[in-house]
């Protein structure tokens, strides 16, 4: 049984007290990527913007980027009349970045560092 208390979440990720988990990351079934909190190193972070970030994000899956995106079709396409969308890259020392959007940054940012605080917090993308 799972008794992780949820601290934070959105439509594309949940923090808990012990992990980060991705929502509909794995393709094409779009299954959730679960991260132990304490194998985070690095968390970079950048508001959506297509003309800086073209070929380095992606909808769903790879890009030009070493980095393995959640689906979100409308990453960087996102109303600019709603609230800023945020890309979200998780670096756990491994091959790959994983990314993801989040809406409310201060508050996925506060809450994953209660549970990640041996993680670096970076206001721009690793690559």
């Amino acid at each position: 049984m799972d008794m992780s208390k949820t601290l934070f979440e959105d439509k594309w990720c949940r923090v808990t007290n012990e992990k980060l988990i991705i929502k509909c990351y794995y393709f094409p079934i779009g299954t959730s990527k679960n991260i132990d909190a304490k194998t985070i190193r690095g968390v970079f972070y950048v508001a959506q913007n297509m003309s800086e970030q073209c070929f380095k994000v992606k909808g769903w899956g790879m890009s030009f980027s070493p980095c393995w995106w959640a689906c979100d079709l409308r990453r960087c396409w996102h109303d600019s009349s709603g609230p800023v969308h945020y890309n979200v890259v998780i670096d756990c020392g491994e091959t790959f970045y994983k990314g993801f959007t989040v809406i409310d940054i201060q508050d996925f940012l506060n809450k994953l560092g209660l549970v990640a605080p041996q993680a670096i917090f970076v206001p721009e993308l690793p690559f």
